[in-house]
């Protein structure tokens, strides 16, 4: 059994949004009320109450359960498991306040739960920050990988790709762009079904000379391990949502502008052709058909939310915005990361490339 712990207590909107997400990734639950994803990906996996262990105040739990409907009655009796985190976080606390003056908030919690072994998965729609730094120091790094990474699954004009980091670490050295590359690589295979997958570096051009000292020297590196993938060299921005690679590893500050303009300009696309097309007369079903197409292309929900790669357990981060499709899919797609092996694949790819050094050193 898969036991995954949830985060109630994350979000913009609060435990009742999280816990109908949970109701909603039961494997009795109407599954027209989830997105769907066509194409491979980790979304799917048959998901019971006893699997998935509410992380969050109790009072604030119970009321979420007694809200949610599960078979027609309350899902206070669907038999979720729950485990108390007394310590509420506020939104502008820093992740190392917050680890300092509130250690039983209930990120830290759910990431002792993974710790521990009595959770084999954590899910939160929280701080990203704190998500990021309770799972490196809770949780330890995987053989051979130095500093762990967001990895974020994208919709482009061919399919889906792995943008990888997305923000876990901005500053990072030239080794910790070669991790990501094998991570992402491994990623790849299972969530992708890529065989060899391909893997770029994000650059301001494609020449070999081009980017900062970090770029070069990442670039070589890359190079030196792509055993396991095909490294296809530098790629620029306007190349991503063309199909130029699988996966395309960049440093954490980088990346995170990548998706947060790619999510704005996504909006923006749908707003205005949804407008045009009223302009120019379009049939109102029409115009919603085809923008519910577009939408589900670019809807972050679809694929729920972005593993954390490198860390001895599967975490899962979610929106801050998340509703609770993107909570139940955020499940889901935990759920199928485990049975996927997903951190194995990683370790294995890391010694057959004859990179791996050993427990992560912190660097």
């Amino acid at each position: 059994m898969v036991r995954i712990a949830l985060d109630v207590m994350g979000g913009d909107h609060g435990p009742e949004v999280v816990v109908r997400g949970a109701v909603l990734a039961l494997s009795s639950s109407d599954a027209d009320a989830v997105p769907k994803q066509d194409g491979p990906g980790l979304i799917g996996g048959s998901i019971e109450a006893g699997d998935i262990v509410l992380v969050g105040e109790q009072d604030a739990i119970a009321s979420a359960l007694a809200a949610a409907v599960v078979d027609g009655g309350p899902a206070t009796n669907a038999g979720f498991q729950t485990a108390h985190a007394p310590d509420r976080l506020q939104g502008d606390e820093s992740p190392v306040d917050a680890m300092r003056r509130k250690p039983h908030n209930s990120i830290a919690v759910g990431i002792g739960l993974v710790k521990s072994g009595e959770a084999d998965a954590f899910v939160s729609a929280g701080s990203t920050g704190l998500v990021v730094a309770t799972a490196t120091l809770g949780l330890r790094c995987l053989e051979g990988i130095r500093r762990p990474g967001i990895a974020v699954t994208v919709r482009g004009e061919k399919g889906p790709f792995i943008v990888l980091d997305v923000g876990a670490n901005p500053q990072p050295k030239a080794v910790h762009l070669q991790h990501y590359a094998l991570m992402g690589a491994a990623y790849a295979r299972d969530a992708l079904e890529i065989a060899e997958p391909r893997v770029g570096l994000m650059n301001i051009g494609s020449e070999d000379k081009k980017g900062h000292p970090l770029a070069r020297e990442a670039r070589e590196l890359l190079r030196a391990t792509a055993g396991g993938y095909r490294f296809i060299g530098n790629v620029e921005g306007v190349d991503l949502f063309r199909g130029a690679c699988d996966v395309v590893v960049c440093d954490g500050f980088t990346g995170n502008v990548l998706l947060k303009v790619s999510e704005g300009c996504a909006e923006y696309m749908l707003r205005s052709m949804g407008r045009f097309m009223a302009e120019e007369g379009v049939d109102d079903g029409l115009r919603e058909r085809v923008l519910g197409r577009l939408a589900r292309d670019v809807d972050y929900s679809e694929y729920g939310g972005a593993l954390l790669l490198g860390v001895e357990g599967i975490v899962t981060i979610c929106h801050g915005r998340s509703e609770a499709p993107a909570i139940c899919n955020a499940l889901r797609f935990a759920h199928r990361a485990v049975g996927a092996r997903v951190n194995e694949h990683i370790v294995e790819l890391a010694r057959s490339v004859g990179r791996a050094a050993g427990p992560g050193s912190g660097e």
